[in-house]
């Protein structure tokens, strides 16, 4: 049996060549996308008992609303307070606070690491292992933790604990213990340093209160039994009450939810399980269509194989002989995919792992193998069942005549199913790039080309300020407290009525909105502490169209934060991506201080490499590095570029899949008909006339099929588009522009392979009966 299969592969050479062309093309796109959906849903599993984990959600109510979505960042008593009040429910509490990557020294060696500052109970509530050290150690002042990895990095496979980095290359920071490196699947994967909560309130003390300060996601786990629904009701009967609430600014409330860990990342990006969904279907769709492609690819090879399988049966082969055969060549082709995919995924790593953003290793771990199983195994059950079955079924009387399959219920369905994934991944696809598009191009009311920046602080401003702008590439210099796109700290302020209102704002140099291209709309420059520069967004919710130039703005306690001296043109600040437009003020800002920003000249690539030489030289008591502003904006898109690239992958393997299917449909077709289409001819059939036939037969199973697939594709561009806070307009329009081009592009394969056998000598179908 091994052995007719093999020889029967080797005569169907093309075919086979076809089908595992096409196999391995929907295997790698759909493992792919169904290993990374997996990896979503298992996410910060990974923690022992992790379903006793949960966050803290706050809720703030400011002028009379609250915001519908919560934020995961508390003010830094709330955990301790919450705790105090229920020890029966709560086993433990933990709070933490991110922190960007931060330069460690080792000797002369700068490392980067990502950083988070944590609390003595941090390791024990996240049930994570600690490896070396005592977590006591995280009350101590200048104490950190490092991971495993890191450790082996910078030390060699050496013992750390009791060796000093320096933080910033000014502050001491002893190693205390090494814990085990977070798997990808955790919210802290990227952490290889914890620092202790100690060092941070020594830094900055005045950022653990009630009344602000809310930048510190705080985990919660609960004792065994304790019903989880039924606490989160029990929470805020508590803490209307709380006497620590009047100490929050005047008319601002706040009320508190617990959500499960597992699903901090979802609501992390917002409408992100729409978009796992999308994928997810995207995945379906593939695997459909290459699955049904083997089937039609197969099928189609009926008429030519039925006399072999009738020679089988006459040499006693029974319908289970028959079976098993196609099932083993079926696995032989499959094997062959796998073979494939693995080495083009071994060998394109660099891309697989850009488009998933995340690693192969952590994609394919042993908890998600079950994934790419399931897909194999259905591909195998599906592809190889089916056809097999028509196959043993072949009457054992072939052998004696020509065979004739005049039936063709079994493949308008596959065909069917693949013209309408066709329309959906186009239809999709066009919304993705115009979306994409839109937000990369978009006119953010101020251009950060060829400007560089740092964070850093200068003993003499004025020197430090003029030494930037003596480098000979240099253009401009300018600083602010912080970049717009980092996600700027709010502050609350009160309206005329004496409703609040929830502010962004930033520190800015005089020069600052000239240096980035921001234009005013009315008013001035800031020159002096009082002044304050707002946007137009601030101007509407204040209702100070009419005249906003020399308006003061008061705090909640009524205290004085400056007066209106000009309104900025429309400017956006933040992620545009999902972060909607907010009210924002900028106050004046002396010296040359935070976030330092230069502007350089052509090439900026190689001036910027200049830069931070020189700056090395000059500052060697610093540690300062400069990156590109624009390369660090285009980053929060990043996102956006690879359900872009997702589903161009996904649509160049679609179409050439279906092709392939709808070739072998044509060829068959033909093939079947060719009798008939040389009487037609003998008759007087014109070569347009035989492609017309041909044509309106694919065409009624193409039309409802592209309309139905336009149609979900539409829904599905949708539900993506509703996850941005600014989205592109997509008239229906360019939906039916869409399916008109797939119909065109089904037509025009049909009359191409179609063409030879339309102008053929009718004579030479005829004599071969």
């Amino acid at each position: 049996q091994i052995y007719y299969v093999i020889q029967t592969m080797k005569r169907s050479m093309g075919a086979n060549i076809i089908k595992v062309i096409s196999i391995t093309l929907g295997l790698t796109l759909s493992i792919l996308l169904f290993t990374r959906q997996a990896f979503e849903f298992n996410f910060d599993n990974c923690y022992e008992e992790s379903e006793r984990l949960y966050m803290i959600n706050l809720h703030w109510t400011i002028g009379g609303e609250r915001d519908g979505e919560g934020s995961v960042y508390c003010m830094g008593p709330l955990g301790g307070a919450i705790a105090n009040y229920f020890p029966d429910e709560i086993e433990s509490v933990a709070v933490t606070r991110n922190y960007w990557k931060i330069p460690f020294y080792n000797d002369n060696v700068r490392t980067n690491p990502q950083t988070m500052v944590v609390d003595s109970t941090f390791i024990n509530t996240m049930g994570w292992k600690l490896l070396e050290g005592n977590t006591s150690d995280f009350n101590v002042s200048e104490v950190i933790f490092v991971s495993r990895s890191y450790a082996n990095e910078v030390f060699a496979g050496n013992n750390p604990v009791g060796k000093t980095l320096l933080y910033n290359k000014v502050i001491p920071m002893m190693i205390k213990g090494v814990y085990e490196d977070f798997p990808e699947n955790s919210s802290f994967y990227k952490y290889d340093v914890l620092m202790s909560m100690a060092t941070h309130l020594k830094n900055s003390p005045n950022q653990w209160r009630w009344n602000g300060g809310d930048s510190y996601p705080t985990y919660i786990r609960l004792k065994k039994g304790v019903d989880y629904e039924k606490f989160n009701q029990r929470i805020n009967d508590v803490f209307i009450t709380y006497t620590l609430q009047s100490d929050i600014d005047e008319g601002v409330k706040w009320d508190v939810e617990l959500i499960p860990i597992k699903d901090f990342r979802i609501k992390e990006y917002g409408n992100g399980k729409a978009l796992i969904w999308i994928l997810i279907l995207l995945a379906s769709i593939i695997l459909f269509i290459v699955t049904l492609n083997y089937v039609l690819i197969s099928i189609s090879s009926l008429s030519r194989r039925a006399k072999s399988i009738g020679v089988y049966k006459c040499n006693g082969a029974g319908k289970g002989t028959i079976m098993g055969m196609f099932l083993l060549e079926t696995a032989i082709i499959i094997l062959v995919s796998i073979l494939l995919m693995i080495l083009i995924m071994i060998n394109f790593k660099d891309f697989f792992e850009d488009m998933a953003d995340m690693s192969l290793k952590g994609m394919f771990a042993w908890s998600n193998l079950w994934v790419p199983a399931c897909v194999i195994l259905l591909l195998f059950i599906v592809g190889g069942v089916i056809p097999g079955r028509i196959f043993a079924n072949i009457p054992v009387t072939q052998v004696f005549r020509r065979y004739s399959e005049g039936k063709k219920s079994w493949k308008r369905p596959l065909l069917f199913v693949q013209f309408a994934g066709v329309a959906f991944i186009f239809s999709l696809l066009a919304v993705t790039i115009k979306q994409t598009h839109y937000i990369v191009s978009v006119d953010r009311g101020y251009n950060m080309e060829n400007i560089a920046y740092t964070m850093n602080k200068f003993d003499n401003s004025d020197n430090a300020r003029t030494t930037f702008l003596n480098l000979p590439y240099v253009e401009d210099v300018s600083s602010s407290e912080w970049p717009f796109s980092y996600g700027l700290s709010g502050r609350i302020v009160s309206t005329d009525v004496g409703k609040e209102l929830n502010v962004r704002w930033n520190s800015i140099s005089k020069d600052y909105l000239p240096f980035i291209g921001l234009e005013l709309k009315e008013g001035r420059l800031p020159n002096c502490v009082e002044d304050i520069v707002v946007n137009e967004e601030f101007v509407k919710a204040m209702r100070w169209e009419d005249n906003p130039i020399g308006r003061v703005i008061r705090y909640t306690n009524g205290s004085v934060a400056g007066n209106v001296v000009g309104v900025t043109k429309p400017i956006k600040i933040q992620n545009i991506t999902y972060a909607e437009p907010t009210p924002l003020m900028l106050h004046y800002q002396k010296e040359f201080i935070g976030t330092i920003q230069v502007k350089l000249k052509e090439p900026f690539e190689d001036n910027l490499k200049k830069l931070n030489e020189d700056v090395k030289n000059i500052w060697p008591d610093k540690d300062m590095i400069f990156t590109s502003a624009m390369k660090e904006m285009n980053q929060q898109y990043y996102s956006i570029k690879v359900f872009r690239n997702v589903a161009i992958m996904s649509a160049i393997a679609i179409i050439f899949i279906t092709l392939m299917g709808l070739i072998g449909y044509v060829n068959d077709e033909t093939q079947r008909r060719s009798k008939e289409i040389a009487i037609r001819k003998v008759n007087g059939a014109e070569t347009i006339d035989i492609l017309i036939m041909l044509s309106k037969n694919i065409a009624w199973i193409a039309l409802p099929a592209v309309i139905i697939g336009t149609v979900i594709g539409w829904f599905a561009g949708m539900a993506w588009l509703e996850m941005f806070a600014e989205a592109t307009e997509f008239s229906p329009i360019y939906f039916v522009l869409i399916g008109i081009l797939v119909l065109m592009l089904i037509i025009a394969c049909v009359v191409m392979k179609a063409w030879r056998i339309a102008n053929e000598n009718p004579v030479t179908s005829i004599k071969s009966e």
